[in-house]
């Protein structure tokens, strides 16, 4: 079970939207690269990176800087970060892998456009997670604005392509440190063979130790570690990375 902490840019900013709603925004941090050094002081070894602003399409210098330098800021370090959020083809995937990322997440891409999702993945076997991002059953897509269909439909094709895992966010859940929806969770487990990280509500370790109850590999935190509810360093500790 590993721990990791999310970091999602906005603007440039570090931010958390509730419910995914880019109207419900709150602004933690100006810079990014303070907060990943933070975390890595806590002892993660991984870290979950997301431009808001490219998810939904509408790219901002500022954040794609911003993401430029948390990377930079991880060469030479142990921790891997993933990055998401507007990664839509081949090129951005490498260009991602290229400034220093460990792993790329495909989002959209993977549930309007599978084809293109898959040719990604098997050009970059086992360097790609996907995100299964729902509302209830509904997938969402384009920064959680647009339905795409059953969690079940997506789920059935994405088991043969080559992926490095699967992130399941309960968009309902997300930014509102409630716990996290271990039903849905553990049906996804169920049916997807590979690793499955939870996102979305976890605000404490109890959270965490449920998640891996029902199966999860991991768990992405965020609101929580911001607002000091969630102790990053005694999580790791519990969850040894």
């Amino acid at each position: 079970m590993i721990v990791v902490p999310s970091i999602d840019i906005l603007g440039g900013r570090c931010v958390r939207l509730t419910q995914g709603d880019y109207s419900r925004e709150r602004v933690y941090e100006n810079d990014a690269t303070a907060v990943v050094h933070r975390i890595l002081e806590s002892g993660a070894r991984r870290v979950h990176l997301v431009d808001l602003d490219a998810a939904r399409g509408k790219p901002d210098p500022l954040s794609t800087r911003a993401v430029e330098a948390v990377l930079a800021s991880l060469a030479g370090t142990p921790v891997v970060a993933d990055v998401g959020g507007g990664v839509r083809d081949l090129e951005t995937a490498r260009r991602w892998l290229g400034s220093g990322a460990g792993l790329v997440v495909l989002g959209s891409v993977a549930v309007s456009e599978p084809d293109i999702a898959q040719a990604i993945c098997e050009a970059l076997p086992g360097k790609c997670f996907v995100a299964l991002d729902v509302r209830g059953d509904i997938v969402q897509s384009q920064g959680w604005t647009e339905d795409a269909g059953s969690a079940a439909s997506h789920l059935v094709r994405w088991v043969s392509w080559p992926l490095a895992g699967l992130i399941r966010t309960t968009v309902a859940a997300d930014g509102m440190m409630g716990g996290p929806d271990l039903a849905g969770l553990e049906e996804t487990v169920r049916a997807f063979p590979g690793p499955v990280l939870a996102s979305g509500g976890i605000a404490s370790i109890d959270d965490m130790a449920r998640c891996a109850e029902v199966g999860a590999a991991g768990a992405i935190v965020g609101r929580a570690i911001y607002e000091g509810s969630f102790d990053l360093r005694a999580a790791i500790q519990r969850f040894p990375q």
